[in-house]
Parts: structure tokens; C-alpha cells; sequence
């Protein structure tokens, strides 16, 4: 049998093994840095088209599809946070807004440059749809007014979460979008939605 160790000849750190013969790891949280590497908070709101104008999601997808999405930049960024706001006067949870449920709803997508368009929820029709998508976070009020903000716009009340990648994914550091790249993240409109108060969503991360 032939014996051997593996040692870290810069500190003199080794690896141990176990009694089962296993040897123990842990998961740093957060991408793996070099020196010349620096993690920085990123965060943006979706736009139409990505092009940073407009981040009003009230538009009529119901003809033609409109997509709301944050592309790669010139850095590594990994979103692990998407938040959203869904406003209307007289909003429930079973209705997307105060509006009837939606016929074709929104759809929340991943897309890769080497992969194409990932479809992570395409079902997206009701207030109640983006709160369990949210893994109803954060929980707050009680009966009605259960997840539901006041006054949000002017005396509409509206519907807010967090969807916490980790949280309900698994993925330790979110989404990646590759620098340099075609990579997204984002919301297609398929219905006619104009007639809501608000809606917009904003993604927060890091870049590297």
C-alpha cells in the first residue's frame, strides 16, 4: 500500500482523514477570488429590452411578447435576489393585480449564451403566483391584507416579495451572467397588463 499526504507547502495546512476514510469540505460563500479579484454589491431593475430605459412593466404583451431582462456586463455577476412589486387598487391575492387571473401570465427566465432561453416559471398569472414563487417572503399582515403593502401608489395597495435564489433554488450564489457575454435574466409579458397601477422588478448581487 502506498502512503500518501497532501500539504499546502505555503502554510503547512494538510488534509486529515476520517475513521470512514472521508475527508471533510466546506463551501466558501462566495465565488472563489483571486488576489486582483474584488466582490462589489450590484443591483438593477429590470428594463424593456434590457436597454436601461424602461423599467415600467405596464405594457401589452398579449400580440407581442415584451421582455424585461438585465444582461452580462463587462464583469461576473451573480444575482442572487430578485424583488418585485405588483400594485393595484383593490388587488387580492387571487387576481394579478385587481386585474382577472392571466390568461398566459408572465414568464421568469434564465438564458445562456451556450444554452439559450432556461424557463424557470412560465406560469406566472396571479398576485399569488409571484408570492409562492417568492416562497412567501416576506411574510407580514394578516387575512386579506396577508403579504400586501398600503399606499404603495398613492392608495393602491400592492403585492411585494423577495425571491431569494438560495432560498428557494439551492443556487449558493444565485444566477451567474458571464462578462462579455449574451447570458440574462427576466420577465416576459404575454398578456395585456397596462391596466395595473405598478409593476417593476429589481435584481441585487454581486459583481466580481
Amino acid at each position: 500500500m502506498l502512503k500518501t499526504s497532501i500539504h499546502d507547502q505555503k502554510n503547512g495546512h494538510s488534509i486529515s482523514i476520517d475513521e470512514d476514510g472521508s475527508t471533510s469540505v466546506y463551501v466558501i460563500p462566495k465565488p472563489p477570488t483571486g488576489r486582483k479579484q474584488q466582490a462589489l454589491p450590484f443591483t438593477e431593475t429590470l428594463t424593456l429590452n434590457g436597454l436601461g430605459v424602461v423599467s415600467s412593466m405596464l405594457v401589452n404583451g398579449s400580440v407581442t411578447q415584451q421582455d424585461f431582462f438585465v444582461s452580462a456586463k463587462s464583469y461576473d455577476t451573480y444575482i442572487n435576489t430578485v424583488s418585485f412589486i405588483i400594485a393595484d387598487a383593490g388587488a387580492t391575492l387571487r387576481n394579478f393585480g385587481a386585474l382577472s387571473p392571466l390568461t398566459n401570465g408572465l414568464e421568469f427566465y434564465y438564458f445562456s449564451q451556450e444554452n439559450g432561453l432556461y424557463s424557470i416559471d412560465s406560469g406566472l398569472k396571479t398576485n399569488l403566483d409571484f408570492v409562492r414563487l417568492a416562497n412567501f417572503e416576506p411574510s407580514f399582515g394578516t387575512g386579506a391584507e396577508a403579504f400586501q403593502g398600503r399606499d404603495i401608489v398613492g392608495a393602491s395597495e400592492g403585492y411585494v416579495g423577495i425571491i431569494d435564489l438560495e432560498d428557494v433554488f439551492g443556487l449558493q450564489w444565485g444566477l451567474k451572467l458571464r462578462a462579455n457575454t449574451t447570458d440574462r435574466i427576466g420577465f416576459i409579458v404575454k398578456d395585456n397588463i397596462t391596466g395595473i397601477d405598478l409593476m417593476n422588478i429589481k435584481l441585487y448581487g454581486i459583481r466580481v
